[in-house]
């Protein structure tokens, strides 16, 4: 006999992106996570998300989204991220 698995916290958060409810276990909500916390990065920290890090000789420290996701991955990241902050200009 299977048990029903239950979880100490809701699974469920309200999207700032489209006022739905939304599972957090899902696709959409890593997505609009993901946006949400780059947002409150530095442009400069932003900048090493997106294009990864060298250190002092030049060396690859850290790849970067580009570098491991590709192009169009980083550039889907970047659309979020403006939806998001066109949606919370809209709400002031």
């Amino acid at each position: 006999m299977l048990s029903r698995m239950t979880y100490s916290r809701d699974t469920q958060a309200i999207s700032e992106l489209t006022g739905q409810p939304v599972s957090t276990w899902s696709e959409e909500w890593r997505i609009e996570t993901e946006a949400r916390t780059l947002l409150k990065m530095s442009k400069a920290e932003r900048d090493a998300f997106f294009n990864g890090r060298k250190d002092a000789d030049g060396k690859t420290i850290d790849r970067g989204v580009i570098g491991i996701r590709g192009l169009k991955a980083a550039e889907e990241i970047k659309a979020t991220m403006e939806r998001l902050q066109a949606v919370r200009s809209e709400s002031k």
